[in-house]
């Protein structure tokens, strides 16, 4: 028993020995791993700053600027992990190919979230509309929220929120209604056909320029959309600058100002 004893203490003791003779012998590679460390860590500090001093040279969205440094720095920090195995001995093909085939499997089994995060990523660098932007997509329409790696988030008129995967947003047509303050709205009115087209066009058109919210130029127009047996159509349009006047209430108080103008004749709206 003593004798099996002392054999265990002793594998035990040769192999303590052979690995610290093994550390011992790489001391000067696992001093040099160390040293990349610290640098790739500097260097990686450095990068961030330096990338959120030139984007936000360029870019209004915060939020973005970090997004896009830090990346810059995971890769900078990336590359010199890679450099310090490689100056221990680790055998970088081996391990880039098991990191490869784990990347693959993962890259089959979350296929749907990389496609929404790389989606993510382009409208993050792309900006086709921003936080506080009111956007309609995929039948969604509403200020956006929060633009995340994975979805868009997007409040909706009754006061729900609505979570579009982003590549929808990215693959579908996006209305961004908030990039340009200079918005069209359009009204209509129906007067009888006794009535005279023209006079009638031109007293909707006149009442929808005397609106205060409505922008003398681009200057307000109407035109017949119908002209039937009983009834003619005539449709209005003015512009409004949405930085000062809200589009919903200059288009209500053109409509009620078109339709009182020849409201007298038997006109209503359509």
């Amino acid at each position: 028993m003593t004798e099996v004893s002392l054999s265990f203490v002793g594998r035990i003791g040769a192999a303590f020995t052979q690995v610290v003779g093994g550390l011992a012998d790489k001391t000067p590679s696992i001093a040099a791993a160390l040293v990349v460390i610290v640098l790739t860590w500097l260097a990686g500090r450095i990068t961030f700053a330096a990338t959120r001093r030139v984007l936000s040279q360029r870019s209004t969205a915060a939020h973005v600027d970090v997004f896009v440094a830090r990346f810059a720095r995971a890769g900078v920090i990336a590359l010199g992990l890679v450099v310090s195995l490689g100056i221990v001995g680790v055998d970088l093909t081996a391990l880039v190919a098991s990191l490869g085939l784990v990347g693959l499997t993962l890259g089959f089994a979350l296929r749907d979230v990389l496609a929404n995060s790389v989606s993510g990523v382009l409208l993050l660098l792309q900006r086709p509309f921003t936080i506080g932007d009111s956007i309609a997509v995929a039948g969604v329409e509403g200020p956006v929220e929060d633009i995340r790696v994975r979805d868009t988030v997007v409040r909706l008129a009754d006061g729900r929120r609505a979570y579009v995967p982003n590549t929808t947003v990215f693959n579908e047509v996006v209305i961004n209604a908030s990039h340009d303050k200079l918005r069209r709205f359009e009204v209509c009115v129906t007067v009888p056909a006794g009535m005279e087209p023209l006079a009638a066009l031109e007293q909707v058109r006149m009442a929808v320029s005397a609106v205060p919210d409505v922008l003398p130029e681009p200057e307000p127009d109407a035109v017949l959309s119908f002209v039937g047996s009983t009834r003619a159509r005539i449709v209005a349009h003015g512009w409004v600058d949405t930085g000062s006047t809200g589009l919903d209430g200059a288009r209500s108080a053109a409509l009620l100002a078109a339709s009182v103008s020849v409201r007298g004749k038997g006109a209503q709206t359509c």
